[in-house]
């Protein structure tokens, strides 16, 4: 099946980088690895300008009313190379009053654990070299905010291809049908059509700094 991938929402904000996206050749953007790489390439370059972006995420997730009021214990990440960043998103959550967590890596081909977490504590590389914390109570979140690729309206999510949150989200779900994944990104990583396998885990909802957008794919396939 072929798949196009064309920014949902292309301006000339979002510069040069969505510019390369959409003149790409249909063609080239048929499957998983052309779009990573194309994807990866598009982010990087946008992310060298916009990284002040990031700031917007916790305006946008107040607006679209996420959480309760009440404290929730919510997963994020510690972003890595060209991934929109969390800090300033971890830090209004906290400020608000929700418990926080990071996952923990111990092999590949492993769900990742949740391990408290408050700002300012230590973090180290854990056994895929990504930063978690070393200790901490292991806890279960109500929402996890996790990094992406390129993502469709459907919550068909695009991530660097090891497959470990795809196995984590499938893991959490099992114990919390209620759980609601989130995926965290800058609007140029939105795309019409994400290529998606059938073990792949759909988002519930993405997060850029624009707008939050519900995606009800395992509401109706439910």
């Amino acid at each position: 099946m072929t798949v196009w991938a064309v920014p949902l929402f292309s301006s000339a904000t979002q510069g040069s980088a969505v510019a390369r996206i959409t003149l790409l050749k249909r063609h080239e953007m048929t499957d998983k690895q052309n779009m990573r790489r194309t994807m990866l390439a598009a982010r990087k370059h946008h992310h060298r300008d916009n990284r002040q972006a990031a700031d917007e995420l916790a305006t946008q997730f107040e607006a679209a009313h996420i959480a309760s009021q009440t404290a929730r214990t919510i997963a994020l990440y510690a972003a890595t190379g060209s991934e929109i960043e969390t800090a300033a998103l971890m830090r209004h959550l906290s400020a608000h009053g929700h418990a926080l967590c990071l996952p923990y890596c111990h092999a590949s081909d492993r769900p990742a654990e949740f391990r408290a977490y408050q700002i300012g504590d230590a973090l180290a590389a854990d056994k895929l070299g990504v930063a978690a914390p070393q200790s901490g109570a292991i806890v279960r979140p109500d929402i996890v905010f996790l990094p992406l690729v390129a993502a469709d309206r459907s919550g068909a999510r695009l991530g660097r291809g090891g497959g470990t949150y795809d196995r984590t989200l499938a893991a959490l779900r099992e114990q919390n049908n209620d759980l609601l994944a989130i995926g965290l990104a800058y609007d140029m990583q939105l795309v019409d059509k994400c290529p998606i396998d059938p073990h792949d885990q759909y988002l519930d909802g993405l997060l850029t700094e624009r707008r939050y957008m519900a995606c009800h794919h395992r509401a109706s396939n439910a």
